[in-house]
This record gives C-alpha cells, sequence and structure tokens, in this order.
C-alpha cells in the first residue's frame, strides 16, 4: 500500500510540475507577443490623388463631345490635371473606352471589359483606335501625357486631347469626302456631337 501510495504521490508531483512548466512558458510566450505587438510602428503612407478639368474636381471616367468637325476648323483642345499629393509617386494612364465619329460607333477591347460585354471580332483595342483617329482622317485627333509618372507630394501632370484638321490638308479628295460627311451628319443631328469619346483616365499607386 505505501509503495502504491508514493507512485501516486510521485506521479501528481510530476503532474503539477508539468502543469506549472506549461503556463510558464504561455505565460513568457505571451508577454513576448505582446511586447513585440506593442514595440512595432507601421506607417501606412498616405494616397490622395484628384482629377480636375478647369475649376472642378471630376471622375476618372471621362466624356469628351467635340460639337463640329469641319475643314479649316479652331484647333480643339481639351486637358484634365492629375494631381497626386500621396507620399508616394504614381503612373499616369488610359484607355479609350468608346468613341462615336460622325454616327459610326466603336467600343474598343477594354470598353468591353470595363462595360461588362462580350468582346466582338471587330473591336479594336485603346491603342489601335488611337493610332486609327491619329493616322487613318484628314484631321488627327490625338491623346497625349505630359509625362507618365506624377512625384509624390504636390505633383501633377496633364492628360490632354487635341483635334486639328487644316484648311488645306494633304488630300483634297479626303477633304471633300469627310467635309460632307461631317455637314451632312451635322444637319441630320444637330444636336448631337460630331465626336464623342468615353475614356478612362487611373492613377496608379506606384511601389516606392
Amino acid at each position: 500500500m505505501k509503495k502504491k501510495s508514493k507512485s501516486k504521490k510521485l506521479l501528481y508531483l510530476r503532474l503539477i510540475f508539468l502543469i506549472v512548466f506549461i503556463s510558464s512558458n504561455t505565460l513568457a510566450w505571451f508577454i513576448f507577443v505582446t511586447r513585440v505587438d506593442n514595440n512595432v510602428n507601421v506607417h501606412v503612407k498616405s494616397w490622395d490623388v484628384t482629377f480636375q478639368s478647369g475649376d472642378h474636381e471630376i471622375t476618372n471616367l471621362v466624356d469628351v463631345d467635340i460639337e463640329s468637325l469641319y475643314p479649316g476648323m479652331d484647333d480643339y483642345h481639351y486637358e484634365i490635371t492629375a494631381n497626386n499629393k500621396s507620399e508616394v509617386s504614381a503612373t499616369l494612364q488610359y484607355e479609350i473606352l468608346y468613341a462615336n465619329l460622325l454616327g459610326d460607333e466603336y467600343t474598343t477591347i477594354e470598353g468591353r471589359a470595363q462595360f461588362n460585354e462580350t468582346v466582338q471580332p471587330t473591336d479594336l483595342s485603346s491603342q489601335d483606335l488611337e493610332e486609327m483617329f491619329s493616322e487613318d482622317f484628314p484631321f488627327t485627333l490625338t491623346i497625349g501625357l505630359s509625362n507618365s509618372t506624377i512625384t509624390q507630394t504636390n505633383g501633377s501632370e496633364k492628360f490632354s486631347i487635341d483635334v486639328v484638321w487644316p484648311f488645306e490638308g494633304e488630300s483634297d479628295v479626303e477633304d471633300t469626302k469627310w467635309g460632307i460627311d461631317a455637314a451632312t451628319y451635322k444637319k441630320q443631328h444637330p444636336s448631337e456631337p460630331s465626336i464623342k469619346l468615353k475614356i478612362k483616365v487611373e492613377i496608379i499607386q506606384n511601389n516606392d
């Protein structure tokens, strides 16, 4: 009986020791983790960007209406200022989503994705449509950025659209054809712009 009693006592002692050992280590681990967590200072860099047209702030989906189109028209200019008040630099970029030229509609591949629509076999990319507007007509429509990188802390860059149609272009035949088409469209649709564009302008945070 005494032997059994001694064995039980020894077992109890071991059990108590084990509980104390585990408790003390758990407490030490908890104190260590708490101290580490309390001493870590995480600084989240600020992100503050805006788009401005004239005196007004605008969203990043831009609608541009060019009312009239004809040979010798006044040069058209439209611009947006992209402001970056953040602590990190940013990349400025754009995509043409949709265009309407004298009633002919173009939705780009990027536009289909934006509008959750199915891409059609004839759809152009934003870049291809931009090249078409700058190269395939007697007028030139160009889109540009003053710089694709906007510096941090009050940096700003320009996004711009320009349309130019000289009175005497390179081809009298093309000037005449498109001039008649533009005049006819405007006569039939006096309240509609000659060119409509929907463009997505984005400011993307750089990993500085």
